[in-house]
């Protein structure tokens, strides 16, 4: 089998969840799955995890490791894509660790590193909603706030290899610290977090029998059927992250005038169109010039496989170059 034909092992590491996937020389995912991340058990743990989801996904594809080119792997934070190195993973608590090299030697195959958005962005730009658009962002509203950006149809990746984190930058630089970036105020965690300080200070929500009593319960799909019945404090919190989503967006398109931007993530897989609607009544009342306005601004088509498909083919383009 040529190399170009040989399958790639993509990997999407978030702070919750590990999805990984292989996909053959066509780009198709010949099988997938996932484990639960628990980085509170450390580097080493969530290391064991990795290479224990990976074996998992060739075994269920027929494969072993002699028979893929490589793997690609997403990771949250900073990443310095070119020696490999988690520089700071907030979400993990990783800081400078060589996740490509240890990834290496576990399984014996080339391994490429960059951060989870970036590989997403990359997914989509290649076989998802940024097909055609050889400049566009990407952000990602999950456990945290991603960004990632394909400029020149080529990842973006700046001076010191970081660019792209939207979800790092300040909104509200008056306000106490935890509650001043774009992540702070409008991801996922955050969203469950203010309302179940709100339910837990006698604000009414059907979340509570949808939870049944037990708020720790509250993830996306939670989230997307309260909104769905039109539970007014839901509606509230949402639109309030939609608006800090959508005028980020507007800085950013204003910034560098991009024709189009995915928004990807647990939450907009689960809220889907209506969403979208709301980050884009925003990002259209600021953006600048009005111009802009033609900006498209797409879901993940690729929903839960972009960080896994984008990883894939991360690695296969940087990996058949060296």
């Amino acid at each position: 089998m040529a190399k170009n034909d040989k399958p790639y092992i993509g990997i999407d590491l978030g702070g919750t969840n590990i999805q990984a996937g292989v996909l053959d020389g066509k780009g198709k995912l010949l099988a997938t799955d996932r484990l639960k991340t628990k980085a509170d058990g450390g580097e080493q743990a969530v290391t064991r995890r990795l290479v224990k989801l990976v074996e998992k996904v060739l075994d269920e594809a027929g494969l072993k490791s002699g028979d893929v080119a490589g793997l690609g792997i997403g990771a949250p934070g900073a990443v310095n894509h070119k020696k490999g190195i988690v520089l700071s993973a907030i979400n993990l608590r990783w800081t400078d660790y060589p996740l490509g090299k240890v990834l290496k030697e576990a399984l014996g195959v080339p391994v490429a590193v960059d951060n989870d958005v970036n590989v997403g962005i990359w997914g989509e730009y290649m076989a998802g909603a940024g097909k055609g658009y050889d400049d566009l962002m990407g952000i990602f509203v999950g456990t945290g706030i991603g960004g990632g950006l394909v400029l020149d149809g080529k990842l973006f990746h700046g001076v010191q290899l970081t660019a792209g984190e939207i979800g790092h930058t300040t909104l509200r630089g008056d306000a106490p610290l935890g509650q001043r970036s774009l992540e702070n105020l409008a991801s996922r965690t955050n969203i469950v977090d203010q309302l179940k300080r709100l339910i837990e200070s006698n604000h009414p929500s059907i979340l509570t029998k949808l939870a049944d009593g037990d708020l720790s319960k509250i993830r996306s799909r939670l989230l997307a059927e309260a909104f769905k019945e039109n539970d007014a404090l839901t509606h509230k919190v949402i639109g309030q992250a939609a608006h800090y989503i959508g005028v980020s967006i507007a800085n950013a398109v204003t910034l560098l005038s991009l024709p189009c931007v995915v928004v990807g993530g647990g939450l907009t897989e689960a809220l889907g169109d209506d969403w979208i609607s709301l980050i884009r009544a925003v990002f259209d009342e600021y953006v600048f010039p009005s111009e802009l306005s033609k900006c498209k601004i797409h879901a993940s088509r690729l929903g839960d496989d972009a960080g896994i498909i984008g990883a894939a083919l991360m690695a296969k383009q940087r990996l058949e170059v060296e």
